[in-house]
């Protein structure tokens, strides 16, 4: 069974408060974690709220203020000590690749090889997710300093409507007939499209 949901690691912007700790959000979608804008504390937040680093396959970062990036250096370095083996992709402003530098090195430790930096630019840009079952896209957003959000879609889906199958006369393998094929003609002599009210359109997206 799949899992979709997010985990909110820190919300309070750029003061952190007794509850509320810098921001931080994890998007688990399919056997990906997307962690988006990892303030300070993250990592403990991340164990508090039982993520662990072999969770994480992206890191997004949306601009440099440091209530969105001073937790990069500590989820960085969990994910070496961790052994996590397989690759992160690092997203973040092209323009602050020189930040982007100094926090991801911004200590002594066992360095890994498994983060991919992705610097983003231009008003959008398609990242390739290597075959994960979304896009992924950033798009520069209006902010003090440069910024982009970033937008999770999945591709269109159809879902099959069992009473509109039923009244036009479309049961048992010729469901399956309609899914492969687009159109089935049912016994009663009705031809059934995928765009008929037998079926409903599906697509999710997520942005941050």
């Amino acid at each position: 069974m799949s899992v979709r949901d997010l985990v909110v690691l820190g919300s309070a912007s750029a003061v952190p408060t007794k509850a509320r700790n810098h921001n931080g959000y994890l998007l688990r979608w399919d056997g990906q974690g997307l962690l988006f804008d990892p303030g300070e504390g993250t990592q403990r937040q991340m164990v508090r709220a039982g993520v662990s680093a072999h969770d994480l396959t992206w890191l997004c970062v949306t601009h440099f203020h440091g209530d969105h990036c001073l937790g990069v250096p500590g989820v960085v370095q969990r994910i070496a000590r961790d052994g996590v083996s397989h690759r992160v992709d690092a997203a973040f402003p092209a323009s602050g690749a020189e930040y982007w530098e100094r926090l991801r090195h911004a200590a002594v430790f066992r360095d890994t090889d498994v983060i991919r930096a992705r610097p983003v630019s231009g008003e959008r840009a398609d990242l390739d997710t290597g075959g994960a079952p979304f896009t992924l896209t950033a798009r520069r957003l209006s902010h003090p300093v440069e910024a982009y959000g970033y937008r999770l879609e999945e591709p269109d889906g159809v879902t099959m409507l069992p009473a509109e199958l039923d009244a036009r006369g479309v049961r048992g393998p010729l469901v399956g007939r309609l899914q492969a094929d687009g159109a089935v003609t049912a016994p009663t002599g009705g031809r059934s499209r995928w765009r008929s009210a037998a079926c409903g359109g599906r697509g999710r997206s997520s942005r941050s």
